[in-house]
């Protein structure tokens, strides 16, 4: 089974552009190129401001691994003043169309 990390960013009218163009860079150039990473997703909220992105990870321990690499990231303080909010989930059943 994979290993998904959902997390939950909080953005404002004043940074909301630049929020996108940070995770972007963020996810593009580093996130996406670590081992075990699988896909990811960035989804705009339509009704407060802020993002939510999705990432599944080959396994947890893969995540785990990139998440000790990102401590040292420059860009990992400006997206952590995004108030983000963090959950960890294991998926239990996938279902396909028919």
């Amino acid at each position: 089974m994979t290993f998904v990390v959902v997390v939950d960013f909080e953005t404002t009218s004043t940074n909301h552009g630049h929020a996108l163009e940070l995770l972007d860079e963020y996810i593009d150039t580093f996130l996406r190129v670590q081992p075990g990473f699988i896909e990811s997703w960035l989804s705009e909220k339509q009704i407060d401001r802020g993002y939510l992105h999705f990432a599944r990870w080959r396994h947890e321990s893969d995540f785990r691994a990139f998440a000790e690499k990102a401590q040292k990231h420059p860009l990992l303080t400006k997206i952590k003043s995004l108030n983000s909010s963090p959950s960890f989930y294991k998926p239990i059943r996938y279902y396909e169309p028919p």
